[in-house]
């Protein structure tokens, strides 16, 4: 395997990403915590920096890359506003973070909410003001693998901020990974109450290797679709023939 492809599976394999332990405010690709995560608190803060207040954005949960601040940085960086928003730690009742049927751009198989009764799961939600929101969707929804909406009747508890029955989030368009019969939640986020078998990036990629291409060694299998945007496109459908589609009845998509 040639040095480039060796970082395409490096890349894809350390999905979800560096994310902190605790709430902090996104400024320009840097993770500043926070000393106060009340909405005042909030407001005082962004106010500094020159930045929408709380009421003027639309609260998105985050469970995979988009919490990890180097994955935001390369989303934002292009952009010639300054990128500056609270990502803040949320808990999320009856879900899960469960990995994606398809594959994201750089080769990962990515995550998305899954419906999972008694399950409390870890989480983050960004709180974007309407060019962060543009700039998402930008990044989110052109691949056609991730749909954007609204989740309602939802126990979500956001630190300072207490709780919250609603929320908007992306979810996979093709539902979730089916390996032997279920969906795989990320071992990488925390959760209590757990009902889904447990996987990191590598156990995922080698179920899907053993779907796809038995046999197949499998950092050249992820070097393979990370590289080569027809076949990740390939792949990902053949993926879906064993996909649990997002099956909430609470939820309504706005962007697709």
């Amino acid at each position: 395997m040639t040095e480039s492809a060796a970082d395409l599976v490096a890349v894809a394999m350390d999905y979800p990403f560096d994310r902190p332990g605790h709430s902090y405010l996104f400024a320009d690709g840097e993770a500043l915590a926070l000393a106060d995560g009340s909405e005042s608190g909030l407001d005082d803060v962004l106010q500094q920096k020159g930045a929408a207040p709380m009421h003027a954005r639309t609260a998105v949960l985050a469970y995979g890359a988009n919490s990890a601040p180097s994955r935001l940085w390369r989303k934002f960086s292009a952009q010639a506003q300054s990128a500056v928003f609270p990502v803040l730690n949320a808990r999320l009742h009856d879900f899960d973070i469960v990995y994606a049927c398809h594959y994201s751009s750089y080769g990962a198989l990515p995550a998305t909410p899954a419906p999972s009764p008694g399950t409390v799961v870890d989480i983050a939600v960004t709180y974007l003001d309407r060019g962060q929101l543009v700039r998402m969707h930008e990044t989110e929804l052109p691949s056609q693998n991730y749909v954007f909406g609204r989740l309602d009747g939802l126990t979500l508890e956001i630190g300072e901020l207490g709780g919250m029955d609603a929320v908007h989030s992306y979810w996979s368009r093709h539902g979730s990974f089916a390996a032997n019969g279920g969906p795989l939640a990320l071992s990488a986020i925390v959760a209590e109450g757990r009902r889904f078998a447990v996987a990191a990036q590598v156990q995922a990629q080698s179920r899907a290797r053993d779907q796809l291409a038995p046999g197949r060694d499998l950092h050249e299998f992820v070097a393979e679709h990370a590289a080569d945007p027809v076949l990740r496109r390939v792949r990902s459908l053949a993926l879906g023939a064993t996909a649990r589609l997002f099956d909430y009845p609470h939820c309504e998509i706005i962007a697709d």
